[in-house]
């Protein structure tokens, strides 16, 4: 069996860097000036990633409860909150942004697989919700620290949420590699969908950022 963090850090890399050069989140990529929409947009592409994902891990430790030793890594209610407070706090030229998330949010959910709740299949989401999340906080110091660079009053409470979260990170491998064995999950059809779930939240991170970019934008498709 190969082992799950290796096969997620390699399979979903092809996905992770789509990600990164999909607009809006290919603003962090740019030199220019400081993109008020742009960031307006990744916080509100964020707010639906992260409320999609903490129902799916709920629903995984109610019927799992032994999961809830990882879904509480989340500190979900802080981060949400943080976002809502961010979000406010911008100012009244990305309304703009606001309007086309608005406007495109509602009609996107995640793929069919995402959907499913039967117990096993919940598990490897659950798991693979954690591993994005918690593995998209590793950078949230950095960006902290280039916002808060830009003397520009850019709201950062969500990125310092995240930057809490990304402390869990070593905590929620040690916790996954004795989960699997309690829970008969240590083989490689696990693994297997596990990998697939994770590709399918990166899928769902994508698809959110294509819906909500400008028509106008160079950056709307991914240049990997």
């Amino acid at each position: 069996m190969r082992n799950l963090f290796t096969a997620l850090k390699q399979d979903t890399h092809a996905n992770h860097a789509i990600l990164e050069n999909t607009f809006p989140f290919s603003m962090y990529h740019k030199d220019s000036e400081f993109n008020h929409e742009a960031y307006l947009a990744i916080l509100n592409i964020m707010r639906v990633f992260h409320q999609t994902t903490a129902e799916t891990v709920k629903q995984a430790a109610l019927q799992t409860p032994s999961l809830s030793r990882i879904a509480s890594m989340l500190n979900s209610e802080v981060v949400l909150l943080a976002l809502n407070n961010d979000t406010h706090a911008l100012s009244s030229a990305t309304l703009s942004a606001q309007q086309r998330y608005n406007d495109t949010h509602a009609k996107l959910e995640p793929t069919t697989r995402i959907k499913n709740k039967d117990e096993p299949v919940l598990n490897a989401q659950a798991i693979a919700a954690i591993y994005v999340w918690l593995g998209s906080s590793m950078g949230a110091n950095i960006i902290v620290r280039r916002l808060e660079a830009m003397t520009l009053d850019i709201p950062t409470e969500y990125y310092q949420a995240m930057a809490g979260c990304a402390k869990a990170w070593v905590s929620f491998k040690q916790e996954v590699e004795t989960l699997l064995p309690e829970l008969g999950l240590d083989n490689e059809s696990f693994v297997q969908n596990a990998v697939q779930d994770a590709n399918a939240w990166f899928e769902f991170l994508i698809s959110l950022g294509k819906r909500t970019a400008p028509n106008d934008t160079p950056y709307h498709e991914a240049n990997v």
